[in-house]
């Protein structure tokens, strides 16, 4: 894969970025992530603030709800180290980059935790819906431990339907041609990214990814997803879109995304 992050992001859709994040930020981000976890029971959603979802891959799992006052580290993580990287490499692609999600996954070894192919537009009532996600982990990640897969260009290929992400099942009234289930067998270079927790990853919204069971026992597998969007855009609701997202937005369909739970990053 090309070495040109401008050129990676157009031709593949993903960037892989090493050692990006320093230890003693992402040391202080997994201490905190630890200790918000082992207390963390809130599944409400704020109106007026962004969130934190934390997120455990077991079908039926609920989701829970922290915000950046509960997280300062990831916070500081986001300004100081994520935001800058991502203004760089995207550059004048961006009129305005407002922070859209902030997700903590965490994959229990040996459960039923795949996460189905899918692209992250498919479940965002955007429009125009241009948005692009960093994601790394808190842990070294390997195949087995349910590392991050791509399909290489896939992004190209235009907007997918939305589906459940555990079972594939495709979402009521979705009329939009599914992703296949196994890309390569439709031509697609399909590649694993083992990652450190120095490592970033960059991806398309539109770009085609899963993510495998983690299989290893005794080995917790925990991912962060920040997620951007890349200029102006306005509510565009259908079926099978952002459960949590969708909660704290109060305007109508195509009025503009404006408030403080999307912060605008300066």
């Amino acid at each position: 894969m090309s070495k040109n992050i401008d050129h990676a992001l157009e031709e593949y859709g993903v960037e892989f970025i090493k050692n990006c994040i320093p230890d003693d930020i992402i040391n202080r981000v997994r201490e905190e992530y630890d200790r918000v976890d082992s207390t963390l029971n809130n599944s409400e959603i704020p109106k007026n603030k962004p969130i934190v979802v934390l997120w455990t891959h077991v079908k039926g799992a609920q989701k829970r709800i922290a915000t950046f006052d509960e997280m300062p580290e990831l916070w500081n993580l986001i300004e100081t180290v994520i935001t800058p990287i991502v203004k760089n490499r995207l550059g004048q692609r961006i009129t305005k980059l407002q922070l859209l999600e902030s997700i903590i996954f965490n994959k229990p070894a040996t459960k039923d935790n795949v996460l189905h192919w899918h692209q992250d537009v498919a479940y965002f009532p955007l429009k125009p819906n241009d948005q692009f996600a960093v994601w790394f982990p808190l842990e070294i990640v390997t195949k087995e431990r349910g590392a991050m897969t791509y399909a290489l260009k896939s992004h190209k290929e235009g907007m997918k339907g939305s589906t459940d992400l555990h079972t594939r099942t495709k979402f009521d009234n979705e009329d939009r041609p599914l992703i296949p289930e196994n890309p390569e067998e439709s031509g697609f270079d399909v590649r694993t990214m083992e990652m450190t927790p120095n490592d970033m990853l960059i991806h398309n919204g539109k770009t085609w990814h899963y993510s495998g069971a983690n299989q290893v026992e005794g080995y917790t597998r925990r991912g962060v997803s920040i997620r951007f969007i890349i200029n102006e855009v306005v509510f565009d609701p259908r079926p099978g879109q952002g459960a949590a997202f969708t909660k704290q937005i109060e305007i109508s369909p195509g009025q503009i995304l404006n408030s403080p739970a999307f912060p605008v990053m300066s």
